[in-house]
């Protein structure tokens, strides 16, 4: 008899599949710079009589988690290849299972990392973090410095492995230095005035990404997470010395965040089909290039959520191919390059 496809087998699947995109990636980017090759992504195998089992799941998996798994979207192809890894009919006992579990225990945890990317890396889009320093975080620090209480909340909702959370921190300490609010200890670390109250608020379905954001540890290789990390902003980085290993050629070296800006930053499970946000009355929300993996009835949910968890005035950062659903909600605020999205209030 053959046994049911368990708990251990469906992460050890999870854990090839994203092996695959990993080496897919690091085979374009190679191809590209050594000598242009051609590079064709790893196409997902036919799934033989599931059409029926894969529409049960698409339609669980976006009532669960708002990831759109329809055929030709490439969390689709992924849930394709994961459906045609799986043998005989240990699908349809997958998919009992999966109905069955609560949304975060370790079936979904791994499904999730299937289906989701987490391609990310400090200081994504710089033209739009640039406006968004300059137009929101100057001018908020400007606004509130004299106050006895300055408190500034930010909300990174798909925050993945934790770096967008952590380069939105780095610019609030450059923009209150900037304002003479926090310096540079001379025997090293950050002093910002007491008065200021901040937080930086990460969050993702993937629970595996957050233990890695949590850690704050990342590696550093050419085309890793610290492609686009500005030079002048490396001091807020620390290189990690491994002493049980010694080092060897090729080694691939590691840079934790600075303990002063992880103290600035919190992590929490969430999932963008839950009524209630997380947090209320942001000053800021980023929320890029997460909207396009969701279907069209979650990202209107999601935005009407947002909507909801931003102050007065409030600013929301979408990535370049997300437009919000209900402009009656949201001002366009451009910039060189990118745009802002200030938060409407009610009955303006």
């Amino acid at each position: 008899m053959t046994e049911p496809t368990s708990v251990v087998d469906l992460n050890a699947l999870s854990a090839r599949l994203r092996q695959d995109d990993r080496e897919f990636r690091r085979t374009f980017v190679l191809g590209r710079l050594a000598d242009e090759r051609p590079v064709v992504a790893p196409a997902p195998t036919a799934v033989a009589d599931g059409g029926e089992l894969r529409a049960r799941l698409v339609t669980l998996i976006e009532g669960r988690t708002g990831i759109d798994t329809s055929p030709g979207c490439s969390s689709g192809d992924r849930l394709d290849r994961l459906l045609a890894a799986l043998p005989g009919a240990a699908a349809s006992v997958w998919l009992l299972a999966l109905d069955a579990e609560s949304t975060d225990g370790p079936g979904w945890e791994a499904l999730i990392a299937s289906l989701t990317v987490q391609e990310t890396y400090f200081f994504r889009d710089p033209d739009q973090l640039a406006f968004l320093r300059g137009q929101v975080l100057a001018k908020l620090v400007a606004a509130r410095r004299h106050e006895q209480v300055a408190r500034l909340l930010c909300w990174c909702a798909g925050c993945a492995t934790g770096e967008e959370v952590y380069s939105l921190a780095i610019l609030i300490v450059e923009a209150l230095r900037e304002a003479g609010e926090a310096k540079f200890r001379p025997g090293g670390g950050i002093a910002i005035h007491p008065r200021w109250r901040i937080s930086v608020l990460g969050t993702d379905i993937d629970r595996a990404a957050l233990r890695q954001a949590q850690a704050a540890t990342y590696l550093d290789f050419a085309m890793g997470p610290f492609r686009s990390l500005p030079g002048a902003l490396a001091g807020y980085f620390e290189t990690v010395t491994d002493n049980l290993l010694p080092h060897r050629p090729g080694r691939l070296s590691r840079r934790m965040v600075c303990p002063d800006i992880r103290a600035l930053c919190r992590f929490m499970p969430f999932n963008l089909t839950q009524p209630e946000p997380p947090v209320l009355d942001s000053d800021l929300i980023l929320c890029r290039n997460v909207l396009i993996y969701l279907s069209n009835r979650v990202r209107n949910d999601a935005q009407a959520l947002f909507h909801r968890a931003l102050g007065r005035d409030g600013y929301l950062a979408l990535g370049p191919t997300d437009n919000p659903k209900a402009p009656d909600r949201f001002q366009q605020v451009w910039g060189p390059d990118t745009v802002l999205y200030r938060k409407r209030p009610r009955g303006a």
